[in-house]
């Protein structure tokens, strides 16, 4: 399988190195989203980007127009840009996660499910930490675990970024902090807190290299499905199927 990547910096090049090693891809390049034009005369299978969100429209135009299903590990896209992305996908498959990492993932459902069980009596918390060139706080991957744990929950929260000076905290709230420092790959934390007893669940990425694995995942799993939009909850429940 032949495969672009639209990234030249830490992701792109951890993923080109995984992929590189991986006897299922056959040809890989990776680039910027500005070369792409390069690219015109060059037929691909799949494609990943983890380019920044004022890139995607330019994908978005390439991948339907040569008809390959797309990945996505960006974050932070613009309303206009979120909703071009879920109207391509009716014309071919794409693929979106804030994080491909399968732990990552794992802790967003064990969220959901301890959210739905007890989390209307607790008290919920949000750490997240990463290194000090990060830019975006909270991180994409807190977000989406608010996201899951809400929908545990069954209803949307108020959303409490950090603590400063006397305010109790509100009914329906969840705390959210970030860190950032170091080099810190990346670190989330969700803490149910109750009069009783406290359920922390965490997940701590060592290496980049979890991600750029996932991403080489999610395409597998994109080349052989329909168009529609899909996410890493996908790819597990596929995995799982193929399994029993």
């Amino acid at each position: 399988m032949d495969l672009l990547i639209l990234s030249t910096g830490k992701m792109g090049q951890k993923t080109l190195e995984l992929a590189l090693e991986d006897s299922f891809f056959t040809k890989v390049k990776a680039i910027s989203s500005e070369e792409l034009h390069m690219e015109e005369y060059t037929q691909y299978n799949v494609v990943i980007t983890f380019s920044r969100p004022q890139a995607i429209f330019k994908t978005l135009d390439y991948c339907l127009r040569k008809n390959i299903p797309l990945v996505i590990g960006t974050t932070n896209f613009t309303n206009d840009q979120q909703n071009e992305i879920y109207k391509s996908s009716k014309k071919i498959p794409i693929l979106q996660a804030s994080n491909m990492s399968v732990g990552m993932n794992l802790l967003f459902k064990l969220a959901e499910i301890t959210a739905q069980i007890i989390g209307g009596q607790t008290d919920i918390e949000i750490i997240e930490a990463h290194h000090n060139k990060k830019k975006d706080a909270p991180s994409g991957s807190a977000k989406t675990l608010i996201d899951f744990i809400q929908k545990g929950l069954g209803y949307d929260t108020k959303l409490k970024h950090g603590r400063i000076g006397e305010e109790v905290r509100e009914e329906r709230e969840i705390g959210v902090h970030a860190i950032r420092g170091g080099n810190i790959v990346g670190y989330h934390e969700a803490q149910f807190i109750g009069p009783l007893e406290t359920i922390k669940l965490c997940h701590e990425a060592h290496d980049r290299s979890v991600f750029a694995s996932g991403a080489l995942t999610a395409s597998k799993f994109i080349v052989n499905v329909p168009p529609n939009f899909y996410t890493m909850e996908d790819v597990f429940d596929f995995t799982l199927r193929k399994r029993s």
